[in-house]
């Protein structure tokens, strides 16, 4: 039995088309890991239509001799409507259990294995933190009273002045 080419090319193409599925279904999951980020979504779709349509060329030159035919396009778009609404969806909806499992694991991890020493570090040293900053404030305030002491060494001034005072008034000598 003999098949005619363009039959061919179309399941070639259809072929194409779930392998782009499958390309696509990765640019999901990559979305899944990251969250979504509308930024991201534009570059990567950007970047699924750029590799789309290099392939589309690509596969239009080899089998096509350079022509566009409508039953390429077609095939791609059943290949991968194909893919996306079966498989995908099932490898898809694998990932995000998957995902869902990692997230739970690392959740347990960090909330029972490193977060308990990670709270302990963190409060010795906020605590040291605590010490240096008292110091250094005392040190400011030793230095800052040294310089702008009011009393000499073991007499007031104040005092010194005013029996110097007194004794100008008096006469001579204190009473």
């Amino acid at each position: 039995m003999r098949v005619a080419p363009e039959t061919m090319v179309f399941v070639y193409a259809c072929l194409l088309g779930a392998g782009l599925g499958v390309l696509y279904d990765f640019f999901r999951m990559f979305r899944m890991v990251t969250g979504g980020n509308a930024v991201l979504v534009f570059g990567e779709d950007l970047l699924f239509a750029l590799a789309a349509a290099c392939a589309t060329f690509w596969f239009c030159l080899t089998s096509c001799h350079g022509w566009l035919r409508a039953f390429v396009l077609v095939g791609e778009g059943l290949g991968f409507l194909l893919y996306h609404f079966t498989v995908g969806e099932l490898v898809v909806r694998l990932f995000a259990m998957l995902l869902r499992l990692l997230r739970g694991i690392a959740r347990a991890v960090w909330q029972w294995i490193l977060l308990p020493p990670f709270r302990v570090i963190l409060s010795v040293l906020n605590k040291i933190f605590f010490c240096i900053s008292h110091r250094l404030q005392n040190l400011k305030k030793q230095r800052f009273s040294h310089n702008f002491s009011l009393q000499l060494p073991r007499e007031m001034l104040y005092n010194k002045h005013n029996k110097q005072a007194r004794a100008g008034k008096d006469g001579g000598g204190i009473k």
